[in-house]
């Protein structure tokens, strides 16, 4: 690259670049209010390394740009895509994608992520960068299509100005291109504002921000209100659908704006936009820290009057509108009589006059500055004939017998436009009336539906056979069982057009072809339509009933009644082997931690009390009709020479202890004062069993029903 001795803040040129892509993506006005008007921007973004270092000086221009393209990304609305062109992808050619693709629907917080996180190699300013951003243009699909040239120096792989201007003029008419040169040795273009091709040139570091500003308003329809930072104060006189707040501070919180008390929340979370570490990998530059902000977007139906933003942090504000507006069109007929009911508009000359009204209202917008010099032109067809001249505010049209339609633009500051297109014509809504021509008796058999054909349904309109025409635009009417209980199976009926004019058939089958259980009797079922034709209104509806005839046995019928109760007959002697009278479950008086009493054979030796556990067997537990086993130790932990007491349920919420011979003959462990014999094979006990154990110097005892808490 080319790098420029002309010493003149760059960085400036680029945050204000950013400002103006910013504007970009405050959205026009469009046609309606419902309309989405979609845009694709391919910018081609200088990383070149003058960005980090000028004349082996370090230069923070690459931070300005990237926080300046933050803001940019944040803005991008719900119908926006971005592409982003590094210069430093293109040294060797264009076979390179776009390094970020951004999407508005994938929200501000992501895309600026994308921008923020993202890092590059600087090098030079190969051309070959704008020829694959135009050449994916090119094949974009959008109502607005730009390409955004950055550029400081000479690009390579160009002939200067007319290399660059020779490439531009065989550009497609729907894209337009905006090039920003900067500096006395930067390449630049010729502008030709009729081909959409737009040049500025930033002699001087105090040129940047009025040449940006006046491209924001000329290219980028963006509208911004005047701001009273102070007191954090802004208002306007017509309504507004759209508001977007650019607040810059360290500590920037948006929390909304205030109008009579009420706080009206932003669309979307307030997205921050700041400084990031250097991005270059072979530039280590430090950041400039104090770049930071957060852009709120507020949609909500804002009636004229006084606003606050309440913000807190803030440095700087700074807010973008789109007016809530629509234009309207009046005919105003030889007797000064406004034309009210347009279905009986009689021939004869009309003046015709415009406004401006609330978007889905007919209240009128009064004139204001906020809209600047506001122009009007209507295109008038008649008749199918379109008129020579287009009409202005005030003018006279003289109409014919036959449909009308009057296409309206209105032009505001001075290149954002709003458009509508109004109808006047008589018409008649259409009845259509429906009557069986076949309706047959459907069998149902162990293999399917059986039937002397579909059922045939024959279509007039307002009492006539309809024409090729009107048959070629009516749609097949909605068809749909009636709501009544049904203990049988059908598919949703489908209506199909036939072959022979004004005839529809209804479709019947089974789902996957096969009956279900149940018997297949008798349904009814209703034929619904509806439909509009411009201003014309096509409706009727039928009701029929669909004959079913059931053939099969009553095993194949009826079949799932048996399983069904087999199940429930399984189910139920699941549940039986839970019930207490049938499981036998250990008694509910156990302690999950029953009280050991220690006490010590040696006098002055202190009592030390501790707790046992019980430890229920979970298997036998969740398994029925199993008796539930636990396990009790009577110890405390660490004692040695006394085996857990293992226990399974028997009746009357008694134990009987499963591990009796590893008591037996041991004369220091007894249960209720008795030592377990050798001879004994069943041994039961209640959780109130006193349970004694002498080891060494300590006697212990524990009773599983006590605990001492």
């Amino acid at each position: 690259m080319k790098y420029n001795i002309w010493k003149f803040n760059k960085a400036l040129f680029l945050v204000m670049a950013g400002v103006m892509l910013l504007c970009l993506f405050l959205p026009a006005e469009n046609a309606r209010a419902s309309d989405v008007h979609s845009r694709v921007i391919h910018v081609v973004y200088d990383d070149s390394g003058s960005m980090f270092n000028i004349d082996n000086i370090a230069v923070d221009t690459w931070c300005q740009a990237k926080y300046s393209m933050e803001v940019f990304a944040a803005m991008l609305g719900e119908a926006d895509k971005m592409n982003v062109y590094y210069m430093s992808d293109y040294e060797n050619g264009t076979a390179s994608d776009p390094r970020i693709q951004l999407d508005g629907q994938s929200g501000a917080e992501t895309n600026v992520a994308k921008i923020h996180n993202q890092r590059t190699v600087a090098g030079n300013t190969p051309f070959d960068s704008v020829r694959k951003a135009y050449a994916d243009l090119q094949d974009a699909s959008a109502d607005e299509k730009w390409l955004v040239i950055l550029t400081d120096g000479e690009f390579q792989g160009v002939e200067g100005t007319e290399g660059i201007d020779a490439f531009l003029s065989q550009k497609d008419a729907d894209i337009n291109v905006m090039f920003l040169g900067m500096g006395e040795n930067a390449d630049g273009i010729t502008e030709k504002q009729e081909e959409s091709i737009y040049y500025v040139e930033a002699a001087t570091s105090s040129d940047i921000l009025n040449k940006i500003t006046e491209i924001c308003t000329r290219i980028f329809n963006s509208n911004k209100l005047e701001v009273d930072v102070s007191q954090k104060s802004f208002s306007f006189d017509i309504p507004m659908g759209e508001l977007t707040v650019f607040a810059q501070g360290a500590n920037v919180s948006i929390n909304g704006i205030e109008k009579d008390g009420t706080i009206i929340p932003s669309s979307r979370t307030p997205v921050e936009v700041k400084y990031s570490e250097c991005d270059a990998e072979n530039y280590d530059n430090e950041p400039v820290t104090n770049l930071l902000g957060k852009i709120a977007i507020f949609k909500d139906d804002f009636p004229a009057g006084s606003y606050t933003i309440d913000v807190s942090g803030a440095e700087t504000i700074e807010i973008y509108y789109k007016p809530n507006i629509e234009v309207a069109a009046y005919l105003t007929d030889s007797a000064g009589n406004t034309v009210e009911n347009l279905s009986n508009l009689p021939a004869g000359d009309y003046t015709i006059s415009f406004g401006f009204v609330k978007a889905g209202t007919s209240e009128k917008v009064a004139q204001s500055s906020l809209l600047g010099d506001v122009s009007y032109e209507a295109a008038v067809t008649n008749n199918g004939v379109t008129h020579d001249s287009l009409y202005s505010d005030g003018d006279i049209i003289t109409l014919e017998e036959g449909p009308l339609q009057i296409d309206v633009t209105a032009n505001y500051l001075e290149y954002n436009t709003v458009a509508t297109s109004l109808s006047y014509d008589i018409y008649q809504d259409k009845e259509i009336t429906f009557s069986l021509k076949n309706d047959p008796v459907y069998t149902v058999t162990s293999e399917g539906l059986t039937g002397n054909g579909n059922i045939e349904v024959t279509a007039l309109i307002d009492g006539q056979e309809m024409t090729a025409e009107q048959w070629e635009a009516m749609e097949a009417p909605e068809v749909r069982l009636a709501d009544e209980e049904r203990d049988f199976k059908l598919e949703a009926p489908v209506m199909e057009k036939t072959e022979e004019t004004g005839v529809f058939r209804i479709l019947i089958s089974l789902p996957e072809g096969r009956p279900s259980t149940g018997t297949y009797k008798n349904c009814g079922y209703q034929v619904v339509y509806d439909q509009q034709f411009g201003s014309e209104h096509w409706q009727g509806s039928m009701e029929g009933t669909l004959q079913l005839e059931d053939t099969r046995s009553w095993w194949e019928r009826n079949w799932d009644l048996v399983v069904k109760l087999a199940a429930w007959l399984v189910v139920l002697l699941i549940l039986a082997g839970y019930l207490p009278f049938i499981k036998n479950y250990l008694p509910k008086t156990l302690k999950k931690r029953p009280y050991i009493k220690c006490i010590p054979s040696m006098l002055g030796e202190k009592r030390k009390d501790r707790n046992g556990t019980v430890e229920k067997n979970l298997l036998s537990t969740i398994v029925p009709y199993v008796s539930q086993k636990g396990r009790i130790m009577y110890v405390p932990k660490g004692v040695t020479g006394c085996p857990a007491l293992a226990v399974r349920a028997v009746r009357r919420r008694r134990m009987l202890v499963t591990n009796i011979k590893a008591f037996a003959e041991k004369d220091y462990i007894t249960f209720d004062g008795e030592t377990i014999k050798k001879d004994v094979k069943k041994y039961e006990i209640s959780s109130g069993v006193n349970i004694r154990a002498k080891r060494g110097e300590w006697t212990y005892i524990c009773t599983p029903s006590q605990t001492n808490k």
